[in-house]
């Protein structure tokens, strides 16, 4: 065998054992033999190089689950590199670094207009929010790997290149700005898709090989993991479910087009449709304007008639949506998360009932839907995984991308 291919059998082979040791938390050199079908020589040989690296340690004193003699068991070196992840939102940066296994070290939230403000500025303000979440950590800018930019749109993450985004008008050089600033690797990706790794690091999709996320907000994304892999599409910006046209000729979307799924249940297109709604109210006294989402899903919360009927629609296009996605990929699990899940019932109640109509028993069935709770930091802790994702990348998936 040439050196070369010898040279690139044996970083797949690394790979494979790291992420079994990633994916199982805590396992034995003769697990993994058997979980990836190299020799027990090849693993020892290859967890003894990583052990030197620092990248994984022996539990000693710890077993496996398997009967008879303990065994010395592996895990990951959560101290063996970090990564931060910020997510860009229209009104808001968030922060997050991570360790080596995905826990969280520190996480920061600034108020950032980010359309009133120039590239330059917003580079700024995020170095500073990455200096200041890294100092909290007890950390040194150089003990990161890279750093993680999640930001709403379509964006090719292979060539860090923002196609279109509904926060920021014009291509994006911000990943260049960062690169050179903070002197490390800077990943640029759509934020649903991160969250989505993420999810499948240490979230709902841990273990799941199909799954599907949903995430609701300013804006609708979408992340699918089919035979345990991100799908992006052929250019990197597919799995747009908030642009799907839903109503023929409907209500405008930011994108351009009339009657996107966006213009009914994200955020921004509910807010819009309630301010047309209470405007031409008599009664209504004060300026709609000034209304937020959350005033809005308060007021539907309180009996508000017109509101709860807003939201019912929307539940009932985000079931129409749903079901086709579930028809296509038949995935084991789907997951809807993002700050638009705090209307809670006014949405997935209608939505629970509507999906019935769009989904025979088998198909329903064989897909658990959930609803996950938000937290502010999740956009940015999933940006870090999606380093971290880089920092495991099999070579064959380097070559893919590359070819």
């Amino acid at each position: 065998m040439k050196a070369a291919n010898r040279d690139f059998t044996r970083e797949v082979n690394l790979f494979n054992i790291l992420n079994s040791i990633r994916s199982a938390g805590m396992i034995s050199r003769v697990e993994i033999a058997e979980k990836t079908g190299q020799s027990r020589s090849s693993v020892t040989n290859i967890t003894a190089l990583l052990i030197k690296q620092g990248l994984i340690y022996e539990a000693k004193g710890e077993s496996s689950s398997a009967r008879g003699r303990r065994r010395i068991m592996l895990k990951l070196n959560p101290e063996a590199t970090y990564t931060v992840g910020v997510k860009i939102a229209a009104f808001r940066l968030s922060f997050a670094v991570v360790d080596f296994i995905g826990q969280v070290k520190s996480t920061l939230s600034i108020p950032f207009r980010v359309e009133e403000r120039s590239e330059q500025s917003l580079a700024d303000v995020i170095e500073d929010g990455i200096l200041h979440c890294v100092d909290d950590a007890g950390l040194k800018l150089e003990d990161l790997s890279g750093c993680g930019l999640a930001i709403p749109g379509f964006v090719d993450s292979a060539t860090g290149t923002c196609y279109w985004s509904p926060i920021k008008s014009g291509p994006s050089h911000i990943r260049k700005l960062l690169a050179q600033r903070l002197n490390t690797d800077v990943y640029l990706e759509n934020d649903a898709n991160s969250f989505t790794v993420a999810s499948q690091w240490f979230g709902l999709g841990k273990g799941i090989n199909n799954f599907l996320v949903v995430t609701i907000e300013e804006g609708i994304g979408m992340g699918i993991v089919v035979d345990s892999k991100i799908y992006q599409g052929s250019t990197g910006i597919g799995a747009e479910l908030g642009h799907m046209i839903v109503v023929p000729d409907g209500e405008p979307c930011r994108c351009g087009k009339m009657g996107c799924l966006e213009a009914y249940t994200a955020d921004s297109g509910l807010l819009q449709q309630a301010r047309k709604l209470l405007s031409a109210r008599r009664t209504f006294d004060f300026d709609p304007d000034t209304l937020t989402i959350e005033d809005v899903t308060r007021m539907a919360q309180g009996g508000d008639r017109g509101l709860r009927k807003l939201f019912n629609q929307s539940g009932e296009l985000l079931a129409r949506s749903i079901g086709g996605l579930i028809q296509i990929f038949n995935p084991e699990r789907l997951i809807i998360t993002g700050e638009g899940v705090r209307a809670g019932d006014l949405l997935f109640k209608p939505m629970n009932k509507a999906i019935k109509k769009y989904l025979n028993k088998e198909q329903g069935s064989a897909t658990q839907i959930l609803i996950q709770e938000w937290n502010d930091h999740d956009w940015a802790q999933g940006a870090a995984g999606f380093v971290l994702n880089e920092i495991y990348k099999s070579p064959l998936d380097k070559i893919h991308r590359t070819s």
